[in-house]
């Protein structure tokens, strides 16, 4: 085994300890050993970081049952092999009955390894069925959040739809130029933001119906440049490059928007004192190795699109959860959690792919690659290096 076991044994004899640690040194595990013969010894180097515990059956000031017992009052997950001299069939029968993992004779040490083995195949398949116990309780609660999200979001656009409309109504009425219209303003713009919100929960919930049409990406990022610009700080400088001949996908136009907005957002609340905030259109070839490497990703022809910042960045253990429901990282009140969700799922959606380069202090990249539908002529045959592509932060 590769591992490095933490092994405690609980035995009052110098020698038969050494014996279990030759034994199992010849059978070829790694391990770090202690010896413990009294209850306040035992007490003392019991911790979740043990791998396993052998035990004599009676020691002076101790005993094998009770050391179980007293593991068994933890939640440490820790196999427990009884190793004796001498014990009956009806006390073997009892330890086992109490939760020992397996029980041999002294004399017969040869069969060490294999129980050592077992016991500890059987924890590791234990905490395995925990854990896809947990994965779909987990999905379960997800199923159904969905199905909240989706019903609250329908009836909220409702309400929206009476705020907006009456709050257009309202502005007409009064004329350009009233003093009142600046409030109204206010409204649609809270209102508007809402409707994103509730898009945002009718695609978590899978309830939004899609309808994608041949889309040039260049374009989608050219129709909401003035709004992007409006959601971004003024100490925050925007650019947006456009690549050249990067084919067509087909896509939803307006979960494509919804995809930037969202990226543009956390670039902006990443940078809370300034930067620069770059967007950038291109097109890339992905080969067979970097699809090997990526699962989820197809070789092909991609329309990419990268919202890279100059922000604060993301340590690894952020990343591991980006895509998860409801994570956040914005104080209360000022992220809902559902952004980046909704982008994978619009991205998976158009069987596309996000990849995400951060580094702390020095910001954060997100390239987004849509699959192209028309493959520009000049790209046949070549392959972008992916590599050199996504270690570059702008």
């Amino acid at each position: 085994m590769s591992e490095i076991l933490q092994l405690l044994i609980v035995e009052d004899n110098a020698d038969d300890a050494g014996l279990m640690a030759r034994e199992l040194r010849r059978s070829g595990f790694k391990f770090e050993w202690q010896r413990v013969d009294t209850e306040a010894e035992y007490l003392a180097k019991l911790h979740s970081g043990l791998h396993l515990i052998l035990s004599d059956y009676e020691l002076p000031q101790f005993s094998g049952l009770r050391a179980l017992q007293l593991l068994k009052q933890t939640a440490f997950e820790i196999p427990f092999i009884i190793v004796s001299g001498a014990i009956g069939e009806e006390k073997a029968v009892a330890a086992m009955q109490q939760g020992a993992a397996d029980y041999l004779l002294k004399d017969r040490l040869a069969r060490l390894p294999a129980a050592v083995r077992g016991a500890l195949k059987e924890v590791e398949d234990r905490r395995e069925r925990k854990r896809l116990r947990a994965q779909f309780i987990e999905a379960q609660k997800m199923e159904l959040i969905g199905q909240l999200a989706g019903s609250v979001a329908h009836d909220f656009n409702n309400v929206l739809a009476i705020i907006m409309g009456y709050s257009e109504l309202l502005k007409n009425d009064l004329g350009p130029g009233h003093v009142l219209n600046e409030y109204i303003e206010e409204i649609l713009g809270a209102g508007e933001r809402a409707v994103g919100l509730t898009q945002q929960l009718l695609i978590f919930s899978r309830k939004q119906q899609a309808d994608p049409v041949m889309l040039d990406l260049n374009e989608v990022v050219a129709d909401t440049d003035k709004m992007l610009r409006r959601l971004v700080d003024h100490n925050v400088e925007m650019t947006v490059v456009y690549g050249s001949a990067i084919g067509q996908i087909k896509a939803d136009s307006g979960y494509v928007w919804q995809v930037l907005m969202n990226l543009v957002v956390n670039a902006r609340d990443a940078m809370p004192n300034g930067g620069r905030l770059a967007i950038e259109t291109g097109s890339v070839t992905i080969g067979e190795a970097y699809a090997k490497t990526h699962p989820g990703t197809t070789p092909g022809d991609y329309a990419m699109l990268s919202v890279s910042d100059t922000g604060i960045g993301m340590t690894e253990e952020v990343k591991a959860h980006l895509f998860e429901a409801f994570f956040t990282t914005k104080p209360l009140g000022k992220g809902t959690g559902l952004g980046l969700i909704t982008c994978r799922n619009i991205v998976q959606q158009c069987h596309g792919h996000i990849e995400v380069v951060s580094v702390l202090e020095k910001g954060t990249t997100f390239k987004v690659y849509f699959p192209q539908i028309v493959q520009p002529a000049h790209l046949a045959g070549s392959e972008y290096d992916m590599a050199i592509g996504l270690d570059a932060l702008i």
